[in-house]
């Protein structure tokens, strides 16, 4: 009788285990997700993907760059792991040097920022104990979306724990800059002047 009870005991077990709604995978990005419903939807633009996860990016981990065209602005997001994007600076220079190299990098545009995550990267292999729990960005280092305002973005630098992009922009412009979260982005509205 015992052995009986303990293998229905397993078989339950099991069962339960097997009817556990397991996690979808993250499939390509819907631009209009990226939002919450107060800020509208992409009219236009590029998106980015890094290669699909099976589970969440750490936090700090970049995961993708998009860049989108609506009535009067161009919108710019970047995303990461985590609950809210790293601390960020966001600047405008006269031109985007690489880091650490200083190397001037070439950009489309007139004018630039240069937009800094402290606490950002490309790849956790550098604190990831266990090699094979190491994620990496794998999307490209450059997106050229070529909007009204929003010319070219560009990775500019992974060293030190600081990640920084490039962005070229066709002249002046005002910035709206906020942190979203679920996922973690960093939203930049660019209006012309």
């Amino acid at each position: 009788m015992r052995t009986v009870l303990i293998a229905v005991v397993i078989l339950a077990a099991g069962g339960a285990c097997a009817a556990a709604p397991s996690t979808p995978a993250a499939g390509p990005p819907v631009s209009n997700v990226d939002s919450p419903a107060s800020i509208p939807p992409p009219a236009s633009g590029t998106a980015t993907p890094a290669a699909p996860a099976r589970e969440p990016a750490p936090a700090g981990l970049f995961v993708e760059m998009r860049a989108a065209s609506h009535p009067g602005y161009d919108r710019l997001v970047f995303e990461f792991g985590g609950d809210k994007p790293p601390p960020h600076k966001v600047r405008t220079v006269d031109e985007v040097r690489q880091d650490p190299t200083d190397k001037l990098i070439p950009l489309q545009g007139k004018r630039f920022l240069v937009v800094v995550f402290d606490g950002g990267t490309l790849d956790t292999a550098r604190w990831e104990l266990d090699p094979a729990k190491a994620r990496r960005y794998t999307g490209p280092d450059r997106i050229t979306p070529d909007l009204a305002l929003l010319k070219e973005v560009v990775i500019a630098g992974d060293f030190e724990a600081v990640l920084s992009f490039g962005v070229g922009l066709s002249g002046e412009a005002n910035l709206e800059v906020q942190e979203l979260s679920s996922p973690a982005r960093l939203v930049i509205d660019l209006r012309g002047q």
